[in-house]
């Protein structure tokens, strides 16, 4: 095979970026063929065609094919791999709501209550010393018996029933492959299937469990209400069911659709949900690790800004290099928020490629930003993003280090046995968390011991064990992956199999405490450690430690070379890294440039800081000056684009009635919606100008039958902001201005009870549309706003800083230009750091430009000439102030969603607000405090 560099620069589409393409309004084949044209030239590789909320599209109808027939043409013009979404919203399972309509797959769950004997109960028991017993009538002298339900959800399907998934196979799979076989395996490469879960609001139950457990012989309603106590009785009970439900989810879900996409040359990829805790596996299908073995490109997710621990990639690496899966694709960066940095997306990014991930789904790239579509679990990489001049070199990046990944294998110093039986045995789903919190705590800690001293490890799950390990040659190998030292962390249950197979292990051993159950049955592990943790440690392949343990290291080696990876997993703060003796074997790699420069044996990681290190015989110990400069005072804003202002309160009138006191644009709407109001309904809005001027209104298209400002129609165009946005201008005069609108306003059947029935979940809201919709609306501008958001005529430029939003930009979105001298002496590399929030810096001088877009500082060194150089620097802000959340009183940063826009379901409309809503608008920083200059030389 070449070198890495010259592999790195070649034909790499099979590593580049398949985002998520949320088809989320009324579609137009020509704008879909223009988005992908788009995605193209932003070195995107591909896409997955997903149905989502806010399609007013027939799912499955003739229009709906019409445009995936347009797209696979187009993909195919392209050179581009077109992936299909099988679900329309999620979790997938159940074709949009069509298999709803059957009772028998509708999903089931068990509730339990305490009390008198109750005939209507799935099963009751009474409470021995043995444990508890099922009784079919009433004991003499008995008080208490307990009782447990079985239930149904009128808005899940049962995917562990093997009919229920045979359905949607034939409603979804079958249906697309006989309107496109000839793309398959062409330019539609699979199916993404999202978050299939049996019922996660409750104790999952299937009647197929009850058939498996028959089918030895055995009845399952004797144990049932094991499921709801703290109870060790029970343990061997819940070890069985939860490895039927687990066996049922890979098996009867996962591996039926992959041995159809199999057969029918495509692949799957996917992901279940709650991959980042032991816990939250309980939710979806009991575990994650064995599901990804019926995967073509087994899939996981990340969602918001903060990357708690290694266990979601580590659990999908691990397996896919034991079973020989090249490629492992994330769905990333869902409810990130508006706010979040190319910088920060790729320190998420990383966290996950460097434990084995090596395939990008954006989390998404929308059809639209009307409606639904600007809520939806920000942030958004299309052109509004704000940095998508600069998205190429991002896409690139990962393009690059997913083909680094995909074509190494990872190095690595020990299994860990993996302990999600553990969880089994305590989890009761109402506790949720707290049920098992202990468990989680003492194996997040786990990690992170390993984590400080620098151990590179792989998980073995052991229903993977149990198919693909054995013993060879006194080692453990499992799959593709031979481990000659095995830690098992604490853990209150082992199978048999797994201690069967360590029992004839010969390596190093280490089993951090007893393990009292086996098989969930009270019979202690007899496995004793030949070796101590220290021990271990002093093993260990590479020099490395970090005692914050904030930074890990993993390592991979092919014929392109070895690797080192490490990385911050702190967002906040840096991480002391310390590498002896590396600066004299490898060299710091630069992905983007492909360029080398030599190491340090320590070092500090800047937050979120990630090193990438290739093996080199030239290496050698770094040695170089540096000079560096603050460089402020030699900029001053030049230029800024327009300004706007939000518009998110309104008076409505319904009918004929009189127009309603001013309150918020979400509140009107959830008001409306909760009354499943139709009819005719007026819409007035307000705005005061300090001085007559000419601004421009952006609304959101709609039928309006009439729109006017101080009572003169509005001539509305097209926006270049979105296909669905309308633009007016408007001669505002001094003081207050009205804006009013008039729609037919109405919703289909559904809609309220997707939203405010208790018994709907999350799968019926999310494929909900809105037929009409009332939302904010925006004037930009040359003016400024002051606290009361009231205009005036823009006088001047603001001064440099940081929070240009404290500045009369609350709601900025748009360009900051920044003008300047820097003087270089024709030596060196040349470093500008500049210091403050935004989400791309385009630096020009000489007529040549480069774009920062993954670091707020950049070598601008091939900009300069010798001497005096004008510069200017382009700063662009995210969406976040214009597009909100505006109310939110809880942080960002760790995750955001539809419900931080909308409140929706929790206004009470009575003049009270939501506990978590403030009337305070909550804009974030823009802009730039400081720049400095480094000059670097060797």
């Amino acid at each position: 095979m070449a070198n890495y560099k010259e592999f790195l620069q070649g034909n790499l589409n099979k590593y580049k970026a398949i985002p998520f393409w949320s088809w989320n309004n009324a579609l137009d084949e020509a704008h879909l063929v223009r988005q992908i044209e788009e995605m193209h030239e932003a070195g995107i590789g591909g896409f997955i065609m997903h149905a989502r909320l806010g399609m007013k599209e027939e799912y499955m109808g003739e229009k709906w094919f019409s445009c995936i027939d347009a797209c696979l043409k187009k993909a195919r013009e392209m050179n581009m791999n077109a992936w299909l979404y099988d679900e329309n919203g999620w979790p997938s399972g159940f074709v949009g709501g069509k298999l709803l309509e059957k009772k028998e797959f509708l999903a089931k769950y068990l509730e339990y209550k305490s009390g008198d004997f109750d005939t209507e109960a799935l099963a009751v028991y009474v409470e021995k010393p043995e444990g508890y017993v099922r009784v079919e009538a009433p004991v003499a002298g008995v008080k208490e018996y307990h009782n447990v339900y079985l239930c149904y959800s009128p808005a899940n399907t049962d995917i562990l029933d093997p009919a229920v998934v045979s359905a949607f196979i034939e409603e979804t799979y079958d249906k697309y492959y006989e309107r496109f076989a000839e793309s398959f395996g062409r330019e539609m490469i699979g199916f993404f299937t999202d978050e299939p879960q049996y019922f996660r609001y409750a104790t999952p139950y299937s009647p197929a469990v009850a058939e498996a457990f028959a089918a030895r012989g055995e009845n399952v309603l004797d144990g049932l209400v094991y499921l709801f106590k703290h109870d060790t009785r029970g343990y061997a009970f819940r070890e069985k069911y939860y490895t039927e439900l687990n066996r049922l989810y890979t098996e009867n879900f996962y591996k039926r659709i992959f041995d159809w996409c199999t057969a029918h040359n495509c692949k799957l990829t996917g992901h279940s949900i709650e991959e980042e805790c032991l816990f939250g596996q309980l939710l979806g299908g009991a575990a994650v690790s064995p599901s990804y073995e019926f995967e073509h490109i087994p899939g996981i997710d990340h969602l918001g800004r903060h990357c708690p621990t290694e266990l979601g990639p580590k659990q999908i690496g691990s397996v896919a290099q034991q079973i020989g899966h090249q490629q492992v694709l994330t769905e990333t960066f869902a409810c990130c928020g508006y706010d979040v940095t190319p910088y920060e997306l790729k320190g998420i990014a990383e966290a996950q490629y460097f434990h084995g991930v090596n395939l990008m789904c954006h989390h998404l790239y929308p059809y639209s930003l009307a409606d639904i579509g600007k809520t939806d679990h920000p942030p958004v990489f299309s052109p509004q993003s704000g940095w998508f001049k600069g998205f190429r070199e991002f896409n690139d990046y990962f393009t690059r280090l997913g083909a680094l990944v995909a074509n190494t294998t990872e190095l690595y110093d020990v299994a860990v046995i993996h302990p999600i039986h553990s969880i089994w045995m305590e989890w009761i789903r109402s506790e949720e968390q707290e049920s098992v919190a202990a468990i989680e705590k003492e194996f997040s800690e786990f990690l992170l011991r390993l984590r400080k001293a620098g151990i590179t490890f792989q998980l073995v799950d052991e229903r993977i064990l149990a198919r693909h390990g054995k013993i060879e040659n006194g080692n453990l190998r499992v799959g593709n992956c031979v481990y000659d030292r095995v830690i098992v962390p604490k853990m209150l249950t082992m199978t048999s199999n797994t201690r069967d197979i360590l029992k004839a292990f010969k390596g190093d051993l280490l089993v951090e405490a007893e393990i009292p159950y086996t098989d969930g049955r009270r019979e202690k592990i007899d496995l004793a450690s030949n070796v101590t943790f220290e021990q271990i440690v002093a093993k260990k392949r590479f020099a490395f430690s970090a005692p914050d343990g904030k930074s890990f290291i993993t390592a991979r080696k092919s014929e392109l070379g070895e690797f080192l990876f490490v990385k911050n997993l702190c967002e906040s703060e840096p991480s002391e890294i310390s590498m002896p003796g590396v600066s004299a074997e490898y060299k710091l790699l630069d992905l983007t440039t492909l360029t080398t420069e030599n190491a340090r044996d320590a070092f500090t990681l800047a937050p979120n800081g990630s090193a990438i290190f290739v093996k080199d015989a030239s290496a050698a110990p770094a040695a170089e000056t540096a000079e560096e400069a603050d460089v402020t005072d030699r900029f001053t804003v030049a230029d800024i684009t327009k300004n706007y202002l939000v518009l998110d309160t309104a008076e409505i009138k319904k009918g004929d009635a009189a127009f309603s006191k001013t309150d918020y644009v979400v509140a009107h709407f959830d008001a409306l919606l909760r009354e499943d109001y139709k009819g005719k309904l007026a819409v007035r809005q307000h705005f005061t100008a300090a001085a007559p001027m000419r601004v421009t209104l952006m609304i959101e298209r709609a039928k309006f039958l009439s729109i006017t400002c101080n009572g003169k129609a509005l001539a509305l165009r097209e926006s270049d902001f979105d296909i669905n946005f309308r633009e007016a201008d408007i001669d505002a005069i001094a003081g207050e201005n009205t804006i009013e609108y008039v729609i037919d306003y109405y919703q289909h059947d559904g809609v309220h009870y997707a939203l405010f029935d208790p018994q709907a979940t999350e799968s019926l809201r999310n494929c909900i549309y809105y037929d009409t919709a009332i939302e904010n609306a925006y004037l930009f501008g040359d003016f400024t706003v002051d606290s009361a958001h009231v205009l005036h005529k823009r006088e001047g430029l603001p001064a440099l800083s940081a929070d240009l939003y404290k500045n009369g930009y609350p709601f900025f979105r748009g360009d900051l230009t920044l003008r300047g001298k820097l003087n270089y002496g024709g030596e060196g590399k040349a470093i500008l750091d500049i210091l403050g929030r935004f989400v791309q810096a385009e630096v020009r001088a000489n007529g040549k430009s480069k774009v920062l877009v993954m670091d707020s500082k950049g070598d601008i060194t091939s900009l300069l000439a010798k001497g005096e150089n004008e510069v200017e620097i382009v700063l662009s802000s995210s969406l976040r102030n214009l597009m909100g959340p505006y109310h939110r009183v809880n942080s960002e940063k760790i995750s955001i969603g539809i419900y931080a826009f909308t409140f929706r379901t929790r206004w009470k409309h009575d003049g009270t607000l939501p506990e978590d809503f403030s009337e305070e608008y909550g804009s974030v920083p823009f802009g730039a405090n400081k720049i400095k200059m480094r000059i670097v030389k060797w």
